[in-house]
This record gives C-alpha cells, structure tokens and sequence, in this order.
C-alpha cells in the first residue's frame, strides 16, 4: 500500500484483492493493529484480535487455490473515523463451473492516521433467495 490515505472503499478492494491472489502480506496490511479486530466466518467462532484474526486467515489462504470473488457493496455508512459496508460476495474455486457461494458481509473499518484499515469482517451464508435491505418503517 502507498503512504497516501486510502478510503474504505478502496481499502475493502484491497481486502478482496488479498482473498483473489491469497496474498496474506496484503492481508495483514489491511486490517487494524487495535486489539478490538474481530473475524467471523460463516458458521465460524468470534475470532477477537490481530493475532487470531491474521491466524485464521492464513490457514484459509495457505489451503486454498486462487478463489474466484466477486463482490458488491450494498451499503455504505460513514460516520466520523468508522465506515460500515454491507458486502454481498460471490465466491466459487477457479476453473471451476459451479455456481458462486453466495456469502452476506458486514466490513468496519477505522479511520487511523488518516488510513483506512478493517476492524470486523462478519460473514454469513444466507438461507434462500437474492440480498435484499429490509427496512423496519414507523408506524406512526
């Protein structure tokens, strides 16, 4: 990465550029050094901190080929130094014909130094059908 400041949404494609190229260098430097990091992989346990959260991805990354992602925010939220995105993903083994593993994401990221760096990934499969943003409406 260059020293210049990195907006979430570029941030969040290096993210996704690191997972395409199994780049666990890339990896690391995307994610926050703060102890409060946080990973959960679909039908994964809360991994908490740097350490455990770059652990996991290296065992994901060092038993993996190059995975085919395509991915689409659904929804960005700025406030102050944090960013939410909403991440629909679409993931499926290279070379293969298969259909995408579909997979719903929440990504924080942090504000630090006036760089962009992942906080939490939250991933999970959805039961049925395509993502959609449901909204609760006052009734009154």
């Amino acid at each position: 990465m260059s020293d210049q400041a990195l907006s979430s949404v570029q941030t969040e494609a290096l993210f996704y550029q690191s997972l395409r190229d199994l780049d666990i260098g890339l990896m690391s430097e995307v994610w926050s050094r703060l102890e409060e990091v946080f990973c959960i992989h679909p039908g994964g346990q809360l991994l908490s901190g740097f350490e455990a959260v770059r652990k996991s991805w290296a065992d994901i990354i060092s038993a993996a080929d190059p995975p085919v992602i395509d991915y689409r925010v659904m929804h960005i939220r700025v406030a102050g130094e944090l960013a939410v995105h909403l991440v629909e993903e679409q993931i499926r083994p290279s070379g293969s014909q298969a259909h995408h593993a579909r997979v719903l994401a929440t990504n924080v990221y942090a504000r630090e130094n006036e760089r962009w760096h992942m906080l939490s990934h939250h991933a999970s499969l959805p039961l049925i059908g395509p993502a959609k943003v449901e909204t609760v409406r006052k009734m009154h």
